[in-house]
């Protein structure tokens, strides 16, 4: 399994460009179909629930449930897989080359702007509940395709997966884990090679014969989307697997496989982009698992409530406070006593070296390289976490699929679910006696696996001990929180 492109059958499958063009083409066919099967329902006329489709309507139920659940899935075991066959990004690549191809500015790089779009989508799911109607869901989905189109005409290749696609960004983080990799088969071949055909975009003639009449036609060659030549990707966090690369390398030097966990995380770095996004991802977690937690809830939210009773904020105001606090502070708030535990590490430099050393002062004032260290490590934690909330979320309501796929709108099976009682009421894939123990592994795995990550990144940090203490610190308190609402939730019922 370390190279699947040469197994029988599936090997020609993955290198095919028909099947991956088929596969985009159907998952842009749903997204369609997920936008016009919502775009006028938002209520039930005459019925008092004030969400009856949320469940019932195919649109809010394929993004929210099938698709974001399913993704924490396929992350788990081939990282960035899904950006193989989005369709946004393939029409993104498909139209950038009409457009002005102007480099992305530095200033928009960095993940700071799909971070800030994450930050954005918590208001509106706390404000307008945009994850409940089915015509909020579909227009989210209309605003991406606009950002999409604008990305294309103004940007060269896919910046709008750079600027604007939360599920790219969080999958970048999770692929880091994930034992899914496209890598080089053997270096010197490709220290050999003078071609770069593999990453650049280039033209050739395509010769069609018909009988006695012949056909020439200039077509143009994919290249890399993400500029990336294949010898030079050290991890899976940036190469979105399009498999350009594989198609038009031309020694049939690449390989597509599984690795062992955690293979690349002695080498790995997170970049301020990547280390702001993996604190709103923990807040979110975090506040996600709250939920279910009484008076972990009430202690997480206790501060934006204050607040808000403070300035004399209605609900709307709250639900923003509450919104900058899960994703922005909160999150820091948990990172703080392990980084001041790996802060230590200075007065150590400073008794042995003494304070006047220029790099060790200069990095002394790196509070945000510390902060990417100490992160890290926390990827598998964040990773098991994400998906104890998507297999609890999919065993509770994936037997809604049948009713979904009957009525696309989702009006006929509520009522006849809810008021007519025609139908049963869904219930759980797997009981919640067997469940709970699934979850409780899942956490203790990723638990364990993070803390293997702290002690494999320790042997490259400086100040070894004070970076593993702190590390653990941090996950050992995320941990705690996750393992103390599990055990509330399904243990003591």
């Amino acid at each position: 399994m370390k190279d699947l492109l040469h197994l029988p059958f599936l090997g020609a499958l993955l290198r095919g460009r028909w099947f991956w063009l088929v596969s985009r083409l159907l998952a842009l066919v749903a997204t369609l179909v997920v936008i016009a099967s919502g775009w006028h329902h938002h209520l039930i006329p005459g019925v008092a629930a004030p969400d009856p489709l949320m469940y019932t309507s195919f649109t809010t139920f394929s993004l929210w449930v099938l698709w974001i659940m399913g993704l924490v899935l396929l992350a788990l075991v081939a990282g960035r897989f899904w950006c193989a066959v989005c369709p946004f990004g393939w029409l993104n690549g498909l139209l950038s080359g009409y457009g002005f191809n102007r480099p992305l500015p530095a200033w928009l790089g960095g993940m700071l702007p799909v971070t800030l779009l994450l930050i954005a989508l918590q208001i509106s799911v706390y404000l307008l509940a945009i994850h409940r109607y089915p015509d909020y869901t579909a227009r989210l989905l209309v605003l991406l395709l606009g950002a999409l189109v604008f990305s294309s005409v103004v940007f060269r290749k896919r910046a709008f997966c750079q600027l604007f696609c939360p599920a790219g960004a969080v999958l970048k983080c999770y692929a880091r884990v994930a034992p899914f990799e496209l890598r080089v088969r053997d270096p010197e071949i490709c220290a050999g090679c003078s071609s770069v055909r593999c990453v650049s975009e280039q033209s050739f003639w395509q010769r069609y014969a018909f009988g006695p009449a012949v056909l020439h036609l200039q077509r143009q060659r994919p290249g890399c989307p993400v500029d990336i030549h294949p010898r030079q990707i050290d991890d899976n966090s940036d190469c979105t697997l399009c498999m350009n690369c594989v198609e038009n390398c031309c020694n049939d030097n690449l390989r597509l496989g599984f690795r062992p966990w955690l293979a690349e995380m002695r080498q790995a770095f997170l970049g301020r982009g990547e280390t702001f996004l993996l604190l709103v991802l923990t807040g979110m977690v975090t506040a996600n698992f709250s939920k279910v937690n009484v008076p972990l809830r009430e202690l997480l939210f206790a501060a934006p409530k204050e607040a808000a009773v403070l300035l004399g904020w209605q609900a709307d105001g709250y639900f923003v406070l509450s919104a900058l606090w899960i994703t922005l502070l909160l999150p820091l708030l948990l990172a703080l006593p392990g980084m001041m535990v790996y802060r230590l590490r200075f007065l150590q430099v400073a008794t042995v070296a003494g304070p006047a050393e220029p790099e060790q002062r200069s990095e002394k004032r790196s509070l945000f390289a510390g902060l990417a260290e100490l992160l890290l490590p926390t990827i598998p934690l964040l990773l098991a976490s994400h998906l104890v909330l998507a297999v609890v979320k999919l065993n509770a309501k994936l037997g809604y699929l049948p009713l979904v796929l009957s009525d696309l709108s989702g009006v006929k099976s509520y009522l006849a679910v809810h008021l007519m009682e025609t139908l049963p009421q869904p219930g759980v894939l797997i009981p919640l006696d067997i469940l709970k123990w699934l979850v409780l592994i899942f956490l203790l795995v990723g638990y364990l696996l993070a803390i293997l990550a702290v002690k494999r990144v320790a042997t490259v940090r400086a100040g070894k001990r004070f970076y593993f203490w702190g590390t653990l610190i941090n996950i050992s308190l995320l941990a705690g929180l996750y393992l103390d609402t599990v055990i509330r939730w399904l243990f003591l019922r």
